[in-house]
């Protein structure tokens, strides 16, 4: 049995939701404030597959630069693309949606930009 913990964000109240779970069986819900956040936090759990959230440094700047996926890579590349995105750095300027890597980890999917830096 597993335990994954997430932050809803069905509704404003933002609940920290913990779900027991295996595979294939949710065993316990404990933290939602209504049905749908329940429903939600379900379906993240057992999803073999999500959007991939991070940052990357900018050459020159202090300041990180937000990045995600295009599409859904599987949970277990997520150490993997932690660790890129720890050791990669990009020279500016950069748009918002600029796609930063073709093929991000061998998945099909691209990683792009979420900001824009001049």
């Amino acid at each position: 049995m597993q335990v994954t913990n997430t932050t809803c964000t069905v509704c404003r109240r933002n609940c920290f939701i913990s779900v027991e779970h295996d595979d294939h069986e949710v065993f316990a819900v404990y933290g939602n404030s209504c049905h749908r956040g329940k429903e939600a936090a379900i379906e993240e759990a057992l999803a073999k597959e999500k959007k991939f959230l991070g940052e990357i440094k900018i050459i020159g700047e202090k300041e990180l630069l937000p990045v995600r996926t295009e599409g859904m890579i599987p949970k277990e590349k997520f150490a993997e693309a932690e660790e890129f995105c720890k050791n990669f750095r990009i020279p500016k300027p950069i748009r918002i949606g600029d796609i930063l890597v073709e093929n991000f980890l061998n998945t099909g999917v691209h990683l792009i930009s979420l900001k824009t830096v001049s």
